[in-house]
């Protein structure tokens, strides 16, 4: 099996095909209708009537699936959350406003949408996933318009934002005395502190 990997994934090449765009949906379904658990290479195996060959020559492992799925999950979210953004109001306004509506996103979902969206993976440059790199190109664009101080670390706030809105997120779906708004202002007011920060 690992002779497979090794072939499927020589010279930094994987197969993109037909194939490869199936068992992603599928594993988002998964993922996303049963959570994380569910999402296994004999599920996907099972219900794609394939051998475990045609998975591996791909993917991976099933780390890799469950992060692209992630990757989907945070596609849906930015996605969401950006049709508040208006080029009208300050960068203040905007972040504050795109969070909000993020975070909302995320409580409306279930339990196992949650765990894609605060899923990540570690690279040379620190925590990655799409989220996080939609924040920090928010930030960049602050800075280069000068409403964010140049030498604000894009990346570090970007990941400071993020924090606070999957903690807080996370402490919603596991605590059902923990009411929404008390959340959402909580998030907000550590979003805020960031900002101040960058403004500095």
């Amino acid at each position: 099996m690992n002779g497979v990997r090794d072939m499927a994934f020589s010279k930094g090449k994987r197969i993109e095909d037909e194939t490869s765009k199936r068992i992603i949906d599928l594993a988002v379904n998964i993922g996303c209708r049963e959570g994380a658990d569910a999402l296994t290479v004999t599920r996907l195996c099972r219900e794609l009537s394939c051998d475990r060959r045609v998975i591996y020559n791909r993917f991976r492992d099933i780390d890799e699936i469950n992060l692209i799925v992630a990757d989907r999950c945070n596609e849906e979210l930015m996605d969401k959350a950006g049709t508040v953004m208006d080029p009208h109001t300050s960068f203040d306004e905007n972040v504050i406003a795109f969070m909000k509506a993020a975070f909302t996103y995320i409580y409306e979902q279930n339990a196992f949408f949650q765990h894609y969206a605060a899923l990540y993976k570690i690279t040379d440059k620190g925590v990655r996933n799409k989220m996080l790199q939609g924040l920090t190109d928010l930030i960049e664009d602050g800075k280069s318009k000068g409403d964010v101080h140049a030498e604000t670390d894009s990346c570090r706030a970007a990941l400071n934002i993020w924090t606070v809105m999957t903690g807080i997120s996370s402490m919603l779906a596991s605590n059902a005395n923990y009411k929404y708004q008390e959340g959402l202002d909580t998030m907000l007011y550590g979003v805020e502190a960031v900002l101040l920060y960058m403004r500095r």
